[in-house]
């Protein structure tokens, strides 16, 4: 079943919606999405709070530069979501709308493979215990950050972080779609490449072509509206980084310095420990993006019927970026991720180390 069943994309559409990211809803019965004028009633008060809740975290966390400056990422990734949202040319729905039309009409019902399978069911699995570990351990953890208006506190954090973890939900199931069209269009290429007798090459042949024309177009669109979200919600992932890993290090370093519990250290280390992987999976699926490209070329590259219609395909393929590239600037790969953990890392201990005398005394 792909990521576009009209159940699993009504359901990752009303959550997004509920989180303030969209004004309409994929409706399963009509097949199409459907702008609701009650949703734009909610997306205005939900956004009014945020913008309540970012300014009352920010005064919050004055005293906490690592916490303030996370704050202050969670409050850029909410303002590229609202942007977004209220935009005239809806270009996510747009390109969300032209991922289902290809998936139900032309893919439905075909196979994923285990590589596109597993990487669902595991940004799945950890965005739900990323749910769980926000919603009933992080309050224990900022009791101690933030003792003061404890209730409102976490309230504001609840709203603004959500809709951190919607938008990296609905970026990551796009590109994933994006994956299995291009992974499911090379299969059946490489089949009517193989058989030489089967009739009405040339047409099925011109009908791949012409699906893989669309999905590069959804590709472009894809770069051109997710580009500032994603930068957001890496910068939001590498403080996040910054501020558990500092604690981590302070315990290693100094440890009587810092007043946590045991259980608290464990939800630390974990926290560091999930929030890389995280960002890991996420740049992991973006790799395999670029290798199904890669497969795409090395198909009509080493086809022994190579004719007109295939170079001229492989040239406009050529002309298309081989990776997701955010902004025209960023190739977001592992190499990224890798580069900001080493980074993140670097900086932490720097600081770490700029305060270590005042820690230990």
């Amino acid at each position: 079943m792909g990521v576009t069943s009209s159940q699993l994309c009504s359901l990752l559409t009303k959550f997004t919606a509920l989180n303030g990211l969209n004004t309409y809803y994929f409706d399963p019965k009509t097949n199409a999405f459907t702008v609701s004028w009650k949703l734009k009633i909610y997306c205005a008060i939900h956004h009014a709070l945020c913008v309540l809740a970012l300014a009352h975290m920010s005064y919050s966390t004055l005293s906490n530069m690592r916490v303030s400056v996370t704050v202050l990422t969670i409050g850029g990734t909410m303002a590229c979501c609202v942007k977004s949202c209220w935009e005239k040319a809806q270009g996510i729905r747009k390109l969300a709308r032209g991922l289902v039309n290809m998936e139900q009409k032309y893919f439905a019902g075909r196979p994923s493979g285990l590589l596109l399978k597993f990487r669902y069911y595991m940004k799945i699995t950890f965005c739900s215990i990323t749910l769980l570990r926000i919603h009933l351990i992080q309050p224990i953890y900022m009791r101690r950050l933030l003792p003061s208006q404890f209730y409102l506190n976490m309230g504001a954090y609840w709203l603004l972080y959500n809709m951190l973890l919607a938008a990296a939900l609905g970026f990551y199931f796009l590109l994933w779609e994006m994956c299995r069209i291009q992974k499911l269009i090379n299969d059946q290429m490489t089949l009517i490449l193989a058989r030489s007798g089967q009739r009405n090459r040339l047409t099925k042949m011109q009908h791949c072509l012409r699906l893989y024309s669309k999905l590069l177009l959804l590709c472009d669109q894809f770069n051109g509206q997710l580009g500032h979200v994603a930068i957001w919600v890496l910068a939001c992932k590498s403080w996040f980084q910054i501020t558990y890993g500092y604690e981590i290090y302070q315990m290693v370093a100094a440890p009587k310095s810092i007043d946590l519990s045991t259980s608290m250290r464990v939800f630390v280390i974990f926290s560091y420990i999930l929030d890389a992987m995280n960002l890991f999976v996420g740049t992991d699926i973006s790799e395999l993006f670029s290798t199904f490209r890669a497969d795409s070329r090395r198909i009509l590259r080493e086809t022994s019927r190579l004719d007109r219609l295939l170079s001229m395909f492989a040239l406009k393929l050529a002309l298309h970026p081989q990776r997701v590239v955010l902004l025209n600037v960023f190739t977001f790969d592992r190499k990224l991720t890798l580069t900001l953990l080493a980074k993140s890392t670097l900086y932490t201990i720097c600081w770490l180390q700029s305060d270590y005398n005042k820690l230990k005394a």
